[in-house]
């Protein structure tokens, strides 16, 4: 690997901020090579605490104990723990765990975990010394905040349909009951028997609504022609962030009387917002910025500046964002990163995961290395695409889902009439989006030059049976029922394995519980019974999303693999 390359990858980031009762920002930052919870206190910064593992999240309490998730060799089994001076307190080791909030008062800590069910996230809530199951709860469920009436977990039955619970006295009350398909998340407490939570009960965007907890009557309170995907509150202001193309915008909204400004923030994604103890704090990724905390005070200004190795963050590639009609008249965005030389480029093509996600402008070491590189990156937000309202994201559910595979075809058909593509690209994808890079070489092998397919799903049906409990369910939601096999095999890559021709590399993660790595062993060996060209990297130690240590050597890889095919 060269010089700029290692520079580029070893970037560090710093993300998910939260005030803590004294004044102190806390965050998470890689600068070690893991995530750790590192601290603020208004004049340097320094690791709160040393960890031998990842820390995912984190909650501070009102007394200034803080509880953390941590998992080991990325197998994303979040253990919590709660840390108060040079104490470590174990909470819940067994089965996953979802870190919720502490009381009002500080005194006792609300997360779920499947410890006694493995397809369940049960509520529980410990005090410090023990802990006490207060609700069996069904399916995917989260503590998203703990008000004067009880605490407010965020029920989900699929990534896009969902409820809001409040548990107060062992009972469990729905407070957004449905029929259909209905987003109801991230609750959270205003006073007074109201909360205020996201919803698209109304309309095709997602919004914020408020909703009385004792009459149930809820109304909506922001609502408008983009996606609002995050918001906090504290007295009587809410920070929210809306999806503007892509890019966020950050706006503060005066309840009582409706007055709403935006801020000035360095473009990119607002990853995480935070309003507590009255410091508004949060997160930017960006393709200048890096992944970065910053704070808003009058006047947004950054906490954090993360070592950048040397790079000249302002030559990184910006998107620009272009649009074409797909052959049945849907409307596709794309994202290109161009390269600093003329046109025509040679391509690589990105393909986001998710499903339900979207190719942003944040930070993306590995596009901005090709981009340096000479190549043209374009991220198409195919159809299944979030940040487009809910009728696009559902357009290439069950049966729809090799349109998905069309519209990457016709995007690079359209950039090639445009003048932008030249010759044969690659395609690489992680998780989803490496299942999507599998299905368009093997359905339009002539397209591709090369593949890369990271952490993907190559059979649906053994996908389904392997992955983690809780999360079958709600991947069925999606891609069809495990019993209906034809239909699987219809839509895995495994049924088109013959048609792949272009040579292609193979990354994925032996802790992998989300995607198991037995998904990747079967494409490979069927691959190599057709003789086909294929390199596999099998990572011991690594999950479903790679640790900041090991990725300079895994991007490293996939960097030089697609020079090796594309020149």
């Amino acid at each position: 690997m060269d010089v700029l390359a290692a520079r580029l990858l070893s970037i560090k980031s710093a993300v998910a901020p939260s005030a803590g009762p004294d004044g102190s920002i806390y965050y998470l930052s890689d600068l070690t090579g893991q995530y750790l919870i590192w601290r603020y206190d208004g004049r340097k910064h320094d690791v709160f605490l040393p960890w031998d593992g990842r820390i995912g999240s984190f909650a501070v309490s009102p007394k200034g104990k803080i509880a953390f998730a941590a998992d080991v060799g990325g197998d994303e089994r979040w253990r919590i723990y709660v840390a108060e001076g040079d104490s470590v307190s174990e909470v819940s080791a067994e089965g996953f765990n979802n870190l919720g909030v502490w009381s009002p008062d500080g005194s006792q800590l609300a997360y779920t975990s499947t410890s006694e069910r493995p397809e369940d996230f049960s509520l529980y809530v410990y005090d410090g010394t023990s802990r006490k199951k207060i609700a069996d709860l069904q399916g995917i469920n989260a503590v998203a905040d703990w008000c004067e009436e009880g605490i407010l977990v965020q029920h989900s039955e699929s990534s896009r349909d969902g409820d809001v619970y409040l548990v107060s006295g062992g009972e469990v009350k729905n407070l957004t009951r449905h029929s259909g398909e209905e987003l109801n998340a991230m609750p959270r407490c205003l006073g007074d028997g109201r909360i205020a939570y996201i919803t698209n009960r109304w309309s095709e965007y997602a919004g914020i609504a408020v909703l009385d907890v004792k009459t149930g009557e809820a109304k909506q309170l922001v609502q408008l022609d983009r996606e609002i995907e995050l918001f906090d509150v504290w007295g009587n202001y809410m920070a929210y962030a809306v999806n503007e193309d892509g890019y966020s915008g950050l706006y503060i909204m005066h309840l009582p009387t409706g007055l709403t400004h935006k801020l000035a923030i360095p473009p990119g994604v607002v990853t995480y917002l935070s309003w507590r103890f009255g410091k508004l704090v949060f997160s930017i990724s960006g393709p200048r910025v890096g992944h970065e905390v910053f704070i808003y005070a009058g006047e947004v200004r950054a906490l954090t500046d993360s070592p950048k190795y040397g790079v000249d963050m302002s030559r990184n590639a910006v998107p620009e964002v272009a649009r074409f009609k797909a052959s049945d008249g849907v409307e596709i965005p794309v994202l290109v990163y161009k390269p600093q030389s003329p046109p025509p480029y040679r391509a690589v093509f990105l393909l986001h995961g998710g499903p339900e996600s979207q190719a942003r402008p944040n930070f993306d070491p590995l596009v901005q290395l090709l981009a340096r590189m000479g190549y043209a990156v374009v991220a198409p937000n195919f159809r299944g695409s979030t940040g487009y309202g809910k009728t696009f994201v559902k357009l290439d559910d069950w049966g729809n889902r090799l349109n998905a595979a069309r519209d990457v075809h016709e995007a690079l058909s359209w950039l090639a009439g445009q003048g932008l593509v030249a010759g044969k690209p690659c395609v690489l994808g992680g998780s989803y989006g490496g299942y999507l890079a599998l299905m368009s070489l093997a359905l339009y092998p002539d397209d591709w030059a090369c593949g890369v397919e990271m952490a993907g799903i190559v059979n649906l049906a053994t996908f389904l049976e392997r992955t983690a409990p809780w999360r079958r369910r709600h991947r069925e939601a999606e891609y069809g029922r495990l019993e209906d096999k034809d239909l699987l095999a219809r839509l895995s890559p495994i049924t088109y394995a013959e048609k792949i021709t272009a040579p292609l590399l193979v990354i994925h993660g032996v802790n992998d519980v989300r995607v198991p790595v037995s998904e990747a062993d079967q494409l490979v060996a069927r691959l190599r019974e057709l003789g086909r060209s294929v390199e596999y990297l099998r990572l011991e130690g690594e999950g479903h999303v790679f640790s900041s240590a090991a990725r300079p050597r895994i991007y490293g890889k996939v960097a030089e693999f697609v020079k090796a095919h594309l020149g």
